[in-house]
């Protein structure tokens, strides 16, 4: 896949950790031991969630005290509830897969490098579990004004020599909006971890860590202009002939269908005829074709593949969504007519741009949606047929990689829909 990022830099809390109830109730046993008389609460306190040391202490009164001691005392406190900050779901192997695809990953954050004297790694500015994904860390202590200042990020562009539109910049706060907007860099929200209460602008959202693949990787098989231009004439003139009741706008509009045709047969050297069959197969008003596709996990937590008839490779069952289907009900029919199994759909994992995130062996002339949903194995046999030579489970690390037919399933929809099963929590990727 393309790269439309070749940078993705992390905030950390908020985004990568869930440290919000550590750090606020550390802030708020220090707060209570110099001012046992404040009114200031756990839940008012999360505000400086996404604030410096040195603005918080500033903030609550603390301009004369020894920053060292207030931080000791407050990372001694974060100690006692450690426990509770994780990850948040997804968001490392996300950050796995990024690197294995050789995205450069930097950290952009407002922790102090001090935090590391504590010795409590889960709090210091590159955690351990970090440190082999991660080329560039900024702290707090790296620049002169943090977050929400663009220096940090302009930072990370000096040591790494990144361009700006090369850096996607992921984070849950103003001051993380902020720092990118200064420092004119794509920002991506994590919605995860956000307690934004007003709608924020940003080049994306995340409602969960798989839509960041959505953004920073493409194909390019579907995106040549001249094949933009020639589906955009196309649908022009079908959604004309779908309203129009003139007889000279109805030869207009077919006139331009045809003009469609004889592009998209010029440069892929195709008979005219083969395209206009294809491209203007619809009537009505134009949208994308649904394609539907089964995520079948048996007891040992396996993935059900089906080795194709026509292209001897492997995919995840489904098929096209027909006219009197629903994406449950069509994907029922598929995988018993595929794999000779009746399964249970029972959560949508996936609505996905398949121009996106599929590799096709030709150009494909309508833009296409895939559906993805898990469900529950059922009973069956298998049985040999026309569209399918074997089905068999598979674990994630036995996935025939270089056997997938990519027009249909990915090896990162495999991993989404992995990533599904095994998190009740999951949130449904939609591009």
């Amino acid at each position: 896949m393309k790269k439309k990022y070749s940078h993705v830099v992390f905030d950390l809390d908020g985004t990568v950790y869930d440290t919000e109830f550590a750090y606020t109730t550390a802030l708020y046993t220090v707060l209570k031991k110099y001012r046992p008389d404040t009114q200031e609460t756990f839940e008012s306190l999360k505000r400086f969630m996404s604030c410096t040391a040195k603005k918080t202490q500033s903030e609550l009164g603390f301009d004369g005290y020894d920053t060292k001691e207030l931080s000791k005392q407050w990372c001694s406190a974060v100690l006692e509830n450690i426990h509770t900050i994780k990850p948040y779901d997804g968001v490392l192997g996300i950050i796995k897969y990024l690197k294995e695809q050789g995205i450069r990953l930097g950290i952009v954050t407002s922790r102090a490098k001090t935090f590391a004297d504590t010795k409590i790694d889960a709090i210091s500015p590159c955690p351990n579990e970090l440190v082999p994904y991660f080329d560039v860390v900024i702290s707090a202590d790296d620049v002169v004004h943090p977050k929400p200042s663009a220096e940090p990020l302009l930072k990370y562009m000096e040591i790494t020599g990144a361009q700006r539109k090369d850096i996607l910049f992921i984070g849950d706060t103003q001051s993380d909006i902020d720092c990118a907007k200064s420092a004119d860099i794509d920002f991506g929200i994590a919605l995860w971890g956000s307690h934004l209460n007003y709608s924020a602008r940003c080049a994306h959202f995340f409602a969960n860590p798989w839509d960041i693949v959505g953004a920073v990787f493409y194909e390019d098989n579907c995106s040549y202009q001249w094949l933009k231009w020639a589906k955009e004439i196309q649908a022009i003139g079908q959604i004309g002939l779908a309203y129009c009741t003139n007889i000279f706008d109805i030869e207009r509009f077919e006139r331009l269908r045809e003009i469609a045709s004889s592009m998209v047969a010029y440069m892929l050297h195709q008979k005219i005829d083969d395209v206009y069959s294809t491209l203007c197969m619809d009537k009505g008003y134009i949208t994308p074709k649904l394609d539907t596709r089964a995520a079948v996990f048996d007891e040992k937590g396996r993935i059900l593949l089906v080795k194709e008839n026509r292209s001897k490779k492997w995919s995840l069952p489904g098929g096209w969504c027909d006219e009197d289907e629903t994406i449950y009900s069509n994907i029922i029919k598929e995988v018993r007519e595929e794999a000779g199994m009746v399964v249970y759909p029972y959560r949508l994992v996936a609505i996905l741009d398949k121009s996106k995130w599929n590799v096709f062996s030709s150009v494909q002339p309508f833009h296409i949606l895939a559906a993805f949903c898990l469900c529950r194995i059922g009973e069956g046999s298998f049985t040999k047929n026309s569209e399918t030579l074997q089905r068999r489970f598979f674990s994630l690390d036995e996935i025939p990689v270089s056997e997938l037919r990519t027009g249909t399933t990915t090896i990162e929809q495999i991993k989404m829909c992995f990533e599904a099963y095994s998190n009740k929590d999951f949130a449904p990727v939609i591009d």
